[in-house]
């Protein structure tokens, strides 16, 4: 399934790359959202309210967890957990 995402930041430039800032609410265990990139460089993550602390993030994955560049997966969430993250990429 798709998670709801709200980009609070989008293509704020930071070197030769950009970052997005986003909240990310999980409506499954697993899944993915597009970050709107074509290859994702690094992210950086922290939960709002995540009933489970064991969640996982996959880089240029979607949520079956194989390749898909420009995506970010989540595996291991609970229904209505709130993730930020902070997505660079180009």
């Amino acid at each position: 399934m798709a998670y709801t995402t709200s980009f609070l930041v989008k293509n704020q430039a930071m070197g030769n790359s950009y970052m997005h800032f986003v909240r990310v609410t999980a409506d499954a265990a697993s899944g993915a959202f597009a970050t709107g990139f074509g290859v994702v460089d690094s992210i950086m993550h922290s939960p709002q309210s995540a009933t489970t602390a064991g969640y996982r993030v996959f880089m240029n994955a979607n949520s079956a967890l194989t390749a898909n560049p420009g995506s970010v997966a989540v595996s291991g969430a609970a229904n209505g957990d709130v993730l930020f993250f902070h997505i660079f990429g180009h």
